[in-house]
């Protein structure tokens, strides 16, 4: 372990308040501090969800601004009283901004140890600031499966590591993940953090909240469900913006087309504050075909991505807060993009093998 790695372990070696383990669950919302937008259809959505035994919902701000007052109003106009903001100590505020600074998955770490710390309930379920349920009575069959077969975790999808598919584990992905909250106090914080770890199987590199996880995986009570709620998911969204914005002086290629729906998401919220890093829509259009453009689209990569984009984007557009104008607005806006990949000679272009990869930038 380096020394960073042993700083850590010190400052994030114990959980530092008790929990009440109440019955029901915690929504825990991992919230960029520079994105309130994502917060607002969080909630919204949830509010479209049965969510009967939800004693209270957790928005956790990745401590990557002074200021968490975007965040407040968000919280203020959804007028739901079980909606609580936890606010960073002064060690997260340092570690996000010197120690982890534009580092997405690290981020997402100190949020899930701010949420998790300040939780009350004996379950959390940890919802993705890029994904959306279309099914409304999803959570509460997966808290109830959680709870009635006493699962550590019960996720909706399985990782796709080569590593792990290699030795056989199928652990959930951390994305709409529901855990035991006794469970996850069994571990560090500083152990739910993705790392390199020399383990019995070889060295293996564990995204967030994995490495417990595998320890566990043996006992049987770390899984998925054999039939999770529909929802739709941009796997990758915030890191993808964490490493445009570091790589700010020079172009990209937004292969996954994540900058793409960060920017549609904006602008569907009338005067909503947003990165002013992030390029409006139509500038992203520009990169269609510019080879100049801060952001490109123009590789066999991106051709070969957007059909599955496109079918997300439609699937979205189904969910109950998108259904109606808001749907309509992104069909509009998407528009320059489905006349240029239709292309034929970019389709045919596009062939290739799928790749794992860790954000959405070429």
């Amino acid at each position: 372990m380096n020394l960073k790695g042993k700083a850590l372990s010190l400052a994030y070696g114990k959980w530092t308040r008790p929990s009440s383990f109440e019955e029901g669950y915690t929504v825990l919302l991992p919230s960029p501090m520079d994105m309130p937008f994502l917060l607002r259809f969080a909630l919204e959505g949830l509010a479209r969800l049965d969510t009967t035994h939800c004693r209270e919902i957790v928005v956790a701000p990745d401590a990557t601004l002074p200021d968490d007052r975007a965040l407040r109003t968000v919280v203020a106009d959804m007028g739901d009283p079980r909606v609580k903001l936890v606010r960073p100590r002064a060690l997260d505020r340092f570690v996000a901004g010197r120690v982890f600074r534009g580092n997405g998955s690290a981020l997402h770490w100190l949020a899930i140890v701010l949420g998790t710390t300040h939780a009350r309930c004996g379950h959390i379920f940890l919802h993705d600031a890029d994904a959306f349920f279309s099914d409304a009575g999803g959570l509460e069959r997966q808290y109830q499966e959680c709870a009635g077969r006493g699962m550590d975790t019960l996720g909706v999808t399985a990782r796709w590591d080569p590593a792990l598919r290699q030795i056989g584990y199928a652990l959930p992905g951390t994305w709409e993940m529901m855990y035991s909250h006794r469970w996850v106090r069994k571990h560090a914080p500083a152990d739910l953090k993705g790392r390199w770890v020399n383990t019995p199987h070889g060295p293996m590199l564990f995204d967030t909240m994995l490495y417990p996880q595998y320890l566990d995986y043996p006992g049987g009570r770390v899984g998925s469900m054999a039939q999770p709620p529909a929802f739709v998911h941009f796997h990758g969204t915030i890191v993808t913006y964490r490493v445009f914005k570091e790589r700010a002086r020079g172009p990209v290629v937004d292969e996954l087309f994540r900058l793409l729906l960060l920017a549609i998401l904006q602008e569907l919220i009338p005067g909503g504050d947003g990165p002013g890093e992030l390029p409006c829509v139509d500038e992203l259009a520009a990169g269609l075909t510019d080879s100049k453009a801060r952001v490109r689209y123009d590789t066999p990569g991106a051709a070969r991505e957007y059909p599955n984009f496109r079918a997300q984007l439609e699937a979205l557009c189904l969910a109950p807060i998108f259904e109606g104008p808001r749907a309509e607005r992104v069909r509009q806006l998407v528009a320059p993009f489905d006349e240029h990949f239709a292309d034929p000679a970019l389709a045919q272009a596009a062939s290739g093998p799928l790749r794992f990869r860790e954000h959405g930038l070429g």
